[in-house]
C-alpha cells in the first residue's frame, strides 16, 4: 500500500510527516532531512521551509527508466578519449568533470531520438559498478565507471510521478511562503548520511540559489546522478575494503559481510532536501565541542566552537577561506566568555543574480580584517547550538548557521558529530594519546617550510603531491602528502591513502579537516602561502599536525603517549592540577576534570 503524506503525494514529505514517522523516517529521507525536521521543533531555533523527496522516488527513477546501453558506452568512451586528462587547463578546473558529464549526457539524449531503449536503468548501473567495490582500479578506470552511470541518469527524462512531485514540492513551499517564487537549495540526503555513525563528508552534491520549478526538477536529477560521483563511489569502496582488512585481522568474516551489504553501491538510496534559501550576510559552522580535541568545556558540556565567514557557508565547508574562529564557554555564574582568532576571509560565495546559482567574489578590503560575527552574535549562536545538543540527549552536534541582513540567526543544518561521539560512546573513560610525533630533538633544528592551523593531531611524512584539482588524484600514492590550494570533498579517496594533508586555505570544520580527523592522519590547513606549496611538489617533507608546521625532509618520528584510563587513576590526598601553555593539549586533556581529585 502506498503511503500518502500531508501533501497528498507519496513522494513529498514535510517536517511534520518526518517527525510523526519517527526514527524509521531517517532511512527513507536521509540524515539531512531527518535532522532538519527534528531541529525545526526545538524551541528558539529558526529553520527555513523545506520539503523532503524520499528515497522511494529515487528508486522509482532507477526502476522505471530505460536506457540504450550500447549507445551510452559508445558516446562516453568516445568523449573521454578526446580529453587530455593531464592538461593543466583540465586539471586545474574544479568544475570540469561535472560540466563534461552534463554535456555528454545531453549528447546521449539527442542521439537517442528515434532509437529504442530497453535496458532498465538500475540493471545498467549494476552492470557498470559490478566488481567495483573490491577492485584496485586507478583513477582513470574509476572515472569511467562514474561517467557512465552519471551520464545515463542525466540522459533520461524523470518518470512523470517523480517530476510532478518535485515540482509540486516547490510550488507548495512558494504558496506556503505567500510571496511568490523564491530561490531554494537542492541538497542530497542519502540514507545514513549525516547520521551519528556516518558523516559521508559532503559526498553528494548541493545546488544553491535554484529558482522556478523547471530548474528545481533539473537540480533534483543532478542530485540523483551525484549519488554515483567519483568521491561517493570511492568512499563506499574504501569502506568495504577497510572492513575486509579488519575482518582478516580479527578473523571475523561477518565484519566484511555486513560492510558489503551496508556500503554496496547497488544499494544506494538517495533522498533530496528542497530548502528555502536564506540570503546570508554571514554564515558558518558551530560544534558543541572543540573539533580538534573533542573537549566539551566544563562538566556542563558548554563549550561551542564556531567558524564563520562572509556570504554562503559553502566557502567554509568547501575550504575556500580560512574562517574566523570563536570559542564560547560559560563561567560558573552562567555568563559567556568568547575567545576569538582572526581568519583570512578574502573571498565569499554569493548569489549570482543574473544567471542563478552562485558565484565567488572578493571580500571588500575593509571587511577582510574585521570579525565576521558582530558583538554578541557568537553567544547567540552558542546558545542555539547548546539547545540543539540538549534536544539530542546532550551529544556533540555539528551545525551550520547563517545570519541574514535583518540580523536573524538561522540554523540550516545539524547532524550528530561522528569522530568524538563514537569515542565517548565506546570509551567514555579513556583518553587516547598514542600517535606519531616529530622527535623533539629533531624538530629543534629542523627547517620550517610552512605554518598553519593544525587541524588533525599527529605527524606524517612523505613526498608532496600538489593537486590542482581532484582530477589529479592519480598522482597520490600510498604514503604521499596530499597538498592542495583548497580542501575539497572530491579528494576523499586520495586522503585515504595519504600520510598527511596540507591545504592553503580552510578551517577546522572544512570537509578535509573533518575527514582527516576521522581517518586519523595529520593535517595542516590555512598555510596562506600558495607559491611555497606549489614549489614543494615532489619534495620530501614532515607534517606536524599537532603544532601546525611543515618541515623540510623526513624527520625522525616517535610514538608518544598511550591510553589514560581516567576512572582507574589512583586517589590522592592532595588535589592535582596541570599547568599547560599549549591550548590544544589543555583541551585534549579536558576529560581529566571528571577525576574527583583533579583541580
Amino acid at each position: 500500500m502506498t503511503t500518502m503524506y500531508e501533501s497528498g503525494s507519496p513522494y513529498i514529505m514535510t517536517g511534520a510527516d518526518i517527525v510523526r514517522m519517527g526514527e524509521p523516517a531517517e532511512m527513507l529521507v536521509g540524515g539531512k532531512n531527518y535532522n532538519t525536521a527534528l531541529i525545526s521543533r526545538v524551541e528558539g531555533i529558526r529553520t527555513p521551509q523545506f520539503r523532503a523527496i524520499p528515497a522511494t522516488a529515487f528508486q522509482l527513477v532507477l526502476d522505471k527508466s530505460r536506457v540504450n546501453a550500447a549507445l551510452i558506452y559508445q558516446i562516453v568512451d568516445a568523449a573521454m578519449a578526446d580529453v587530455d586528462w593531464t592538461s593543466p587547463a583540465v586539471a586545474s578546473d574544479h568544475t570540469f568533470f561535472t560540466t563534461f558529464v552534463r554535456r555528454t549526457a545531453e549528447e546521449i539524449r539527442k542521439a537517442m531520438a528515434g532509437k529504442s531503449a530497453s535496458t532498465c536503468l538500475r540493471d545498467f548501473i549494476n552492470q557498470v559498478v559490478n566488481g567495483f567495490a573490491e577492485s584496485q582500479e586507478n583513477i582513470a578506470q574509476l572515472r569511467r565507471r562514474s561517467m557512465l552511470v552519471q551520464s545515463a541518469i542525466l540522459s533520461i527524462s524523470l518518470p512523470a510521478e517523480v517530476d510532478e512531485a518535485v515540482r509540486k514540492a516547490y510550488r507548495d513551499m512558494c504558496e506556503e511562503g505567500g510571496d511568490g517564487e523564491f530561490p531554494v537549495a537542492v541538497r542530497s540526503s542519502a540514507a545514513g548520511e549525516d547520521s551519528r555513525k556516518k558523516a559521508f563528508a559532503g559526498l553528494q552534491d548541493t545546488y544553491l540559489n535554484i529558482s522556478g520549478e523547471d530548474a528545481v526538477a533539473l537540480a533534483y536529477q543532478w542530485d540523483c546522478a551525484s549519488a554515483y560521483n567519483l568521491r561517493s563511489m570511492t568512499y563506499r569502496r574504501e569502506a568495504i575494503l577497510d572492513a575486509i582488512a579488519q575482518a582478516e585481522r580479527e578473523g571475523d568474516a561477518s565484519i566484511a559481510d555486513t560492510a558489503r551489504k551496508e556500503w554496496a553501491i547497488e544499494n544506494t538510496a538517495l533522498s533530496v532536501c528542497i530548502m528555502r534559501m536564506i540570503r546570508p550576510v554571514v554564515a558558518g559552522t558551530a560544534f558543541s565541542a572543540d573539533t580538534a580535541t573533542g573537549c566539551r568545556g566544563t562538566t556542563r558540556n558548554d563549550l561551542v566552537s564556531i567558524d564563520s565567514s562572509y556570504g554562503l557557508g559553502e566557502s567554509i565547508v568547501g575550504g575556500m577561506v580560512t574562517p574566523d574562529k570563536f570559542y564560547v564557554f560559560q563561567r560558573d555564574d552562567g555568563t559567556d566568555v568568547v575567545l576569538r582568532f582572526m581568519g583570512r576571509k578574502t573571498v565569499r560565495m554569493v548569489y549570482n543574480e543574473e544567471e542563478g546559482g552562485t558565484q565567488i567574489e572578493a571580500v571588500p578590503a575593509d571587511l577582510v580584517n574585521e570579525w565576521a560575527l558582530g558583538e554578541g552574535e557568537p553567544i547567540e549562536v552558542a546558545r542555539g547550538v547548546r539547545a540543539i545538543s540538549k534536544a539530542y540527549g546532550g551529544i556533540i552536534m555539528d551545525t551550520e548557521f547563517c545570519i541574514d541582513d535583518q540580523k536573524r540567526l538561522w540554523f540550516v543544518q545539524a547532524r550528530p558529530e561522528t569522530r568524538w561521539n563514537a569515542e565517548l560512546d565506546e570509551h567514555p573513560n579513556t583518553i587516547f594519546m598514542r600517535r606519531k610525533e616529530v622527535l623533539p630533538e629533531a624538530a629543534k633544528n629542523a627547517e620550517v617550510l610552512l605554518s598553519g592551523n593544525g587541524a588533525s593531531r599527529g605527524a606524517g611524512q612523505g613526498t608532496v603531491r600538489f593537486l590542482r584539482s581532484a582530477l589529479e588524484l592519480n598522482k597520490v600514492q600510498p604514503g604521499d602528502i596530499l597538498a592542495a590550494e583548497r580542501t575539497d570533498p572530491d579528494m576523499v579517496s586520495g586522503m585515504r591513502v595519504a600520510s598527511a594533508i596540507i591545504a592553503n586555505v580552510g578551517g577546522d570544520t572544512s570537509h578535509a579537516a573533518i575527514s582527516s580527523r576521522e581517518l586519523g592522519i595529520a593535517a595542516v590547513i590555512g598555510v596562506q602561502n600558495p607559491l611555497a606549496m606549489r614549489a614543494m611538489d615532489g619534495q620530501p617533507v614532515t607534517v606536524d599536525g599537532t603544532r601546525g608546521l611543515v618541515y623540510r625532509g623526513l624527520l625522525p618520528l616517535c610514538d608518544v603517549g598511550g591510553e589514560m584510563e581516567v576512572d582507574k587513576l589512583p586517589a590522592t590526598r592532595t588535589r592535582v592540577g596541570i599547568v599547560l601553555a599549549d591550548l590544544n593539549q589543555a583541551l585534549f586533556l579536558s576529560r581529566l576534570r571528571n577525576v574527583s581529585d583533579f583541580e
